[in-house]
C-alpha cells in the first residue's frame, strides 16, 4: 500500500512540473509577439523619415527657385542700372560743345600715345590740261606733285606721332557739327563740317587745325619744283572738309577717326615741256584711323 501511495505521488509531482514548463512556454509567446510590433514601430519610423525627406527636397527647390528668381531680379536690376546709365549721359547738341568733345579727344590720343593704323589716299580727278595732260608722263608728275597715291602708318603704342593734330577747332570754323549716341551707348558718333576756304596754308587755315594731311600751295610750288616744273599762280579751294569719329563716352578716347577733303585745284601758265595756259583738278583725300590701342 505504501508503493502505491509512493507511486501516485511521483506522478502527480511529475503532472506539477510539466505544467509548470508549459506555463513557461506560454510565457515566451508573448515575448515573440511583443517584438513583431518593434519591427513594425521601426517601419513606422522609416515611413515617417520619407516624408521628412520629401519635404527637404521641395523646401531646397523653393529655396532654389527663389535664389534664381533673386538672380534674376539681380540681373534685371543691372540692365536697368545700365539703361539709366545710358540715359545719363548727356549727349552735346552745340557746335561748341561737339567741337570742344572732339578737341578732347584729339589731345587724349595726342597725350597718351595710343597705338594704331593710319591710311591715306590721295586721288587726283578730273584732270584738264590740254593734250598734254593725256600723257601719262605729264600725269605721273603732276599726280605726284599733288601727293596721289596711297599711305599705311602703323604707330606704336607709347612711341609719340605726328600722324594725329592736337585740334584747335573751333565752333567759327565749322560749318555744321551733329553728335549721337551709339546704339549700345558706349559713344558718341560725331560728324563735323569744317568751313571751305581758299588757300589753306598750313597753321594758318581751319582746315590745318584738325589735319595736316594735305598739301598746301606752297608745298605744291615745291613739288612742282622738284619735277622741273612751274606754275606762274596755283589757287585750291576746299569743296569738301568733313571729320567722322567715334569717340568713347567713358574716357573720351577715340575708338576710330575718319576725315574726307575735296579740293579743287587751278594751275595758271603751268611750264612743263611746254607752257600750258591752265591746268585743273580734284584733289580727293581720305583719311582713317583704325586699331587704337591706348
Amino acid at each position: 500500500m505504501k508503493k502505491v501511495l509512493t507511486s501516485v505521488l511521483a506522478l502527480l509531482m511529475a503532472a506539477i512540473m510539466v505544467l509548470t514548463f508549459a506555463a513557461c512556454g506560454g510565457n515566451d509567446e508573448p515575448e515573440t509577439t511583443t517584438e513583431a510590433p518593434v519591427a513594425d514601430s521601426t517601419e513606422a519610423v522609416d515611413a515617417t523619415e520619407a516624408p521628412s525627406e520629401a519635404e527637404s527636397t521641395e523646401a531646397a527647390s523653393e529655396a532654389e527657385s527663389t535664389e534664381l528668381a533673386s538672380e534674376g531680379e539681380s540681373t534685371e536690376a543691372a540692365s536697368e542700372a545700365e539703361s539709366v546709365d545710358a540715359e545719363d549721359v548727356v549727349v552735346p547738341t552745340e557746335k561748341a560743345d561737339i567741337v570742344a568733345l572732339y578737341n578732347e579727344a584729339a589731345a587724349k590720343a595726342v597725350s597718351a600715345k595710343p597705338g594704331f593704323k593710319k591710311t591715306v589716299t590721295t586721288e587726283l580727278q578730273n584732270l584738264e590740261m590740254g593734250a598734254i595732260g593725256k600723257l601719262d608722263m605729264v600725269r605721273d608728275a603732276v599726280g605726284g606733285f599733288l601727293g596721289e597715291g596711297t599711305e599705311t602708318i602703323t604707330a606704336t603704342k607709347g612711341k609719340a606721332s605726328n600722324e594725329i593734330v592736337k585740334s584747335t577747332l573751333s565752333a567759327a570754323d565749322v560749318t555744321d557739327a551733329k553728335c549721337k549716341l551709339s546704339a549700345d551707348g558706349k559713344y558718341y558718333e560725331v560728324t563735323i563740317v569744317v568751313k571751305n576756304e581758299t588757300n589753306p596754308l598750313k597753321g594758318k587755315s581751319a582746315l590745318s587745325r584738325f589735319t595736316n594731311d594735305y598739301k598746301d600751295v606752297n608745298e605744291m610750288h615745291e613739288g612742282l619744283q622738284s619735277e622741273g616744273a612751274s606754275a606762274e599762280k596755283i589757287t585750291c579751294t576746299v569743296k569738301t572738309a568733313t571729320i567722322k569719329a567715334k569717340i568713347a563716352v567713358a574716357d573720351k578716347s577715340f575708338s576710330t577717326l575718319d576725315y574726307t577733303v575735296k579740293i579743287d585745284a587751278l594751275l595758271e601758265k603751268v611750264n612743263y615741256v611746254l607752257t600750258v595756259k591752265q591746268a585743273t583738278g580734284t584733289i580727293y583725300t581720305t583719311v582713317k584711323f583704325a586699331n587704337f590701342a591706348y
